[in-house]
């Protein structure tokens, strides 16, 4: 009987390696989103205030949860924070998003249509109203 051979480990090697690479392009794609959505609102208790364009991670920003191996958002709680302001069509590239909670805030304008194809966002959770 042959020796069995590690012919998989340069290939799952390349998945790890790739994975590693794309999530700080998903993460930075997730906190594009993020501040177009903080330019659109007031946010007078100065909630937001750690979000920064410039960080590299949103996944340390206040009311934000990331998935721990991918990095990505997967938790947006805004409810109660006396926000204003419109919603950021970019919330769309929030792919990977299940719960978001902005209730209690003084939102204005329609809900955009982007938010639709949040296929991973649980129906029970949008708690936008």
């Amino acid at each position: 009987m042959a020796p069995r051979t590690l012919t998989s480990l340069p290939t799952a090697t390349s998945i790890l390696l790739l994975a590693a690479v794309l999530a700080p392009v998903a993460a930075n794609q997730d906190g594009d989103a993020l501040i177009a959505l903080k330019n659109g609102l007031q946010d007078p208790n100065g909630e937001l205030n750690n979000w920064d364009r410039d960080s590299i991670d949103p996944c340390a920003w206040n009311l934000v949860e990331c998935d721990n191996l991918t990095k990505r958002v997967i938790r947006l709680d805004l409810g109660f924070r006396n926000l204003s302001g419109r919603l950021a069509p970019e919330l769309g590239n929030l792919d990977q998003l299940k719960y978001m909670r902005l209730a209690h805030n003084s939102l204005s304008g329609p809900i955009p249509r982007e938010l639709v194809g949040l296929s991973n966002l649980d129906p029970l959770c949008q708690k936008i109203g």
